[in-house]
C-alpha cells in the first residue's frame, strides 16, 4: 500500500519537483516524484515513520509559485510510473527560494547578505549564462573559483550538489558603493551589510541609487508622481494598506516568479502618486531583496524604480564587475481564476520546445535552437552556429541567415500555432484573432493561417488628409479638431514613419504615457458601467483605423473625459470582436477560437468578450506569453 500525494502544477518547468527529489535526499527520505503536464506526484510508503516530519517541512521549504495549485493524498495498492530524474539543463531567472534567503538573513551564513544566493532550484542563473550549454565553463562565473566550503557543498549538500553558480561572500561577486565623493568596496559581511544600508538610507532621504540588479540597472528613488514608474513593495505587509487586490494578485506577487502586475491604487498617497493603477512588483532577485530589508527599516514601504542603462544619472551607484545578459521583465495579468502573461522572457524562457523537424525559429531576438539532442528557446546570443535544414524567421527581423531554405512568417501566424500547440491542437481548424497594434481575424485551416479579414493598413503620416476623406463632413471634423486641439493637431500633423494607433491614440487623448499601456490604464480609472460606442469600420467589415480615429475626435469635441473614452475603446472593440468571430464560426464550422496579442490583457476588452464569446470558451497562451515574444515558439510549427 502506497501513499499518494498531488499537487496541481501547471508548467512544464521542473524546478519544483526537483527541489523535492533534493529534499527529500536531504532527509534521507525514500519517496518517488513524477511530474506529469498538470500535476506532481508524490509516492510513499504508507507505513514510513517519517511521512508526517518529511511533509511538514516540505511545506517550509516549497516556495509559493504561479503554477502550484491545491493538494490532495490518497492511498494506492498500485505504485505509480516513475520517469529518470533528469539534470537541470537550462538556467533559472527567478526570486531565491526559502532556503536561499534564510541564509540571505542568518548572520552565521556565509552568505549573509550576499546577492547572488541561488542554488540548483532557485535565484537568478540566466544573467550569468554566456552560451550554451549551461555550466560554469560557460557562464560569467568561470574565472571565481569556489572555496574549499563551496567545494565541500558541491558534493554534501543536496540543494547546491554540482551546482554550476556555487558561490558565496568568501569566493564570490564582489559589490561596491560609488558616490559623487566617495567609494566603498563590500568584501566581508559586514560591508555588504553595510552598503545596503546605506542605499536604503539614502532613498529614503530623498536621494537616487542606480543599482546593478540581476535584471538589469534599475535606478531607485522615493515613490514621485508618474505613470512609468514601476513600484516596488518593500514589505508584503503594504499590499492590503496600498493596493486594491485579489487574493490571486497577492499570490502571484509573491511567488518565487515574481511577476509584474498592474494593480488598482488604494491608498489616498498611491492615488496621488499614479492615479487608479500602478505597475507593481515585490523585490525579485537578491540584490533588491537586501535593498528592500534597508528601505523598510529606514521608514519606507515602498519606493520606485525604472530600469535604465548603466550610464544613468544617480546620486550612487551600486555595481559589479561581472557581467550579465538582461531579459525582459514578464507582465501577468488576471482575471478572477484567469491568468496569463501578457509580455516578457523572464519567466517563461529559457524553455524547452518538442518538434521532431530540423528547424531553427528566430522572432524578437529569440531562437529556438537544438542543443545536445534538446530544442532550446531562449535569446539568440546564447546559441553557437548550428547547421540546420529550415530556417524560419520573423517577417522583418534584420537578420542575414544566408540559409538556402530561409521561410519568413508573419506574427499573427505563428501565435496563433503556439496557442493551439499548447493546446494539443495543431491540425485542427479554428478561428483566430489576432490583436496587437492591429486587429486581424484569422483562418486555420488545419494547414495554414489565413488572414481573413485584415485590418485596413495604417500609417500615421499625412493623418489629417485621410481623416478629412473619410466619409462626408469629415473635413469639417478636422477643422474643429485643429481649432480646439491646435498643439495636439499639429504634433500629429508632423508624425513621420511607421506610428501605430494606439501611440497616435494616447497623443490624441494627451495621455502622459504615450502608448497602448496607457489607454490600459486610463480605462481602469473608469468605475461607471457601459461605454459610449467607437467606430471600428467605414466597410467590409474590417477594422478601419482612420474611422476610430475620427470617432474618438468626436467625442473629444463633445466633451467626452479620458476614461471614459478609453473604457469605450476597449468596449467597442470587443463588440466589434464578438460579432465578426461567429460569422467566421458559422461559414468554416468549428467552435476552436484562438485569442492573441497582448492587447487582450486588458480588464474592459477581457470582461467583454467573455460576455460576447463566453459560449465558445476562447483560448489563449498557457505558458508562454500572450504577446510578441510567442512567435518564436509558434514558428516550429508552421
Amino acid at each position: 500500500m502506497y501513499f499518494i500525494f498531488e499537487i496541481a502544477f501547471s508548467s512544464p518547468k521542473q524546478y519544483i519537483a526537483n527541489l523535492i527529489r533534493a529534499y527529500a535526499k536531504q532527509q534521507n527520505m525514500q519517496m518517488e516524484v513524477l511530474q506529469t503536464p498538470d500535476k506532481i506526484v508524490l509516492t510513499f510508503d504508507k507505513d514510513d515513520k517519517k511521512l508526517e516530519n518529511f511533509l511538514l517541512g516540505l511545506e517550509e521549504v516549497l516556495p509559493a509559485s504561479l503554477f502550484l495549485g491545491k493538494g490532495k493524498h490518497y492511498f494506492s495498492d498500485e505504485r505509480p510510473a516513475v520517469l529518470p530524474e533528469t539534470k537541470p539543463d537550462i538556467p533559472l531567472n527567478i526570486a531565491p527560494c526559502p532556503t536561499c534567503q534564510k541564509e540571505m538573513f542568518d548572520v552565521s551564513s556565509r552568505r549573509y547578505y550576499y546577492p547572488f544566493t541561488s542554488c540548483n532550484h532557485c535565484g537568478s542563473q540566466h544573467p550569468f549564462l554566456t552560451k550554451y550549454p549551461y555550466n560554469r565553463a560557460n557562464s560569467s562565473m568561470k574565472f571565481l573559483v569556489p572555496c574549499s566550503e563551496c567545494q565541500e557543498e558541491l558534493k554534501s549538500n543536496a540543494l547546491r550538489r554540482d551546482y554550476p553558480l556555487i558561490s558565496c561572500i568568501e569566493c564570490g561577486i564582489k559589490l561596491r558603493m560609488v558616490g559623487k565623493k566617495s567609494e566603498r568596496m563590500a568584501t566581508n559581511k559586514g560591508e555588504y551589510r553595510k552598503l545596503f544600508e546605506v542605499s536604503g538610507r539614502a532613498i529614503a532621504s530623498g536621494k537616487s541609487v542606480l543599482m546593478k540588479t540581476l535584471h538589469g540597472y534599475r535606478k531607485f528613488f522615493k515613490a514621485k508622481k508618474s505613470t512609468s514608474n514601476i513600484l516596488l513593495m518593500a514589505s508584503a505587509l503594504g499590499f492590503n494598506k496600498h493596493l486594491m487586490m485579489i487574493e490571486q494578485e497577492f499570490n502571484a506577487l509573491l511567488s518565487i516568479e515574481r511577476p509584474m502586475l498592474r494593480v488598482a491604487t488604494k491608498s489616498d498617497e498611491l492615488k496621488e502618486l499614479y492615479g487608479s493603477s500602478v505597475l507593481v512588483k515585490y523585490p525579485d532577485d537578491g540584490m533588491t531583496m537586501l535593498l528592500a530589508k534597508e528601505i523598510l527599516s529606514a521608514g519606507l514601504e515602498y519606493v520606485a524604480y525604472v530600469e535604465c542603462d548603466s550610464d544613468e544619472e544617480a546620486d550612487f551607484l551600486v555595481d559589479f564587475d561581472v557581467p550579465i545578459n538582461r531579459q525582459k521583465d514578464t507582465k501577468l495579468f488576471i482575471n478572477q481564476d484567469r491568468k496569463f502573461f501578457i509580455s516578457g522572457e523572464r519567466i517563461c524562457y529559457p524553455t524547452k520546445a518538442y518538434q521532431p523537424k530540423n528547424r531553427v525559429t528566430l522572432a524578437h531576438d529569440l531562437a529556438c535552437v537544438e542543443v545536445e539532442d534538446k530544442k532550446i528557446v531562449d535569446s539568440v546570443e546564447l546559441f553557437d552556429k548550428v547547421t540546420t535544414d529550415e530556417f524560419y524567421i520573423l517577417e522583418g527581423e534584420e537578420f542575414e541567415s544566408e540559409h538556402p531554405n530561409e521561410v519568413r512568417f508573419k506574427q499573427y501566424e505563428a501565435s496563433t500555432l503556439s496557442v493551439l500547440v499548447e493546446h494539443n491542437l495543431v491540425g485542427q481548424k479554428a478561428i483566430g484573432v489576432h490583436f496587437d497594434t492591429n486587429l486581424h481575424f484569422l483562418y486555420y485551416n488545419g494547414k495554414s493561417v489565413i488572414d481573413a479579414v485584415p485590418p485596413i493598413p495604417f500609417e500615421s503620416d499625412n493623418l489629417w488628409e485621410k481623416i478629412a476623406i473619410l466619409r462626408e463632413g469629415s473635413d469639417r471634423l478636422v477643422e474643429n479638431y485643429k481649432k480646439a486641439y491646435p498643439d495636439v493637431w499639429e504634433r500629429l500633423d508632423r508624425l513621420e514613419g511607421n506610428i501605430d494607433i494606439f501611440k497616435v491614440t494616447a497623443i490624441a487623448l494627451g495621455l502622459e504615457d504615450e502608448s497602448l499601456e496607457g489607454i490600459s490604464a486610463e480605462a481602469l480609472s473608469f468605475l461607471g458601467k457601459g461605454g459610449i460606442q467607437i467606430d471600428t469600420r467605414v466597410k467590409d467589415n474590417r477594422f478601419d483605423n482612420y474611422a476610430f480615429l475620427s470617432s474618438i475626435m468626436s467625442y473629444q469635441l463633445g466633451g467626452v473625459e479620458n476614461p471614459y473614452m478609453c473604457y469605450s475603446i476597449y468596449e467597442s472593440f470587443g463588440d466589434y470582436i464578438g460579432e465578426i468571430v461567429p460569422q467566421l464560426i458559422n461559414k468554416v464550422k468549428t467552435k476552436t477560437v484562438v485569442l492573441t496579442g497582448e492587447t487582450f490583457a486588458n480588464q474592459s476588452l477581457y470582461a467583454r468578450i467573455n460576455r460576447t464569446l463566453g459560449i465558445y470558451k476562447p483560448l489563449m497562451n498557457i505558458n508562454l506569453p500572450i504577446g510578441k515574444e510567442s512567435a518564436v515558439y509558434g514558428g516550429l510549427y508552421l
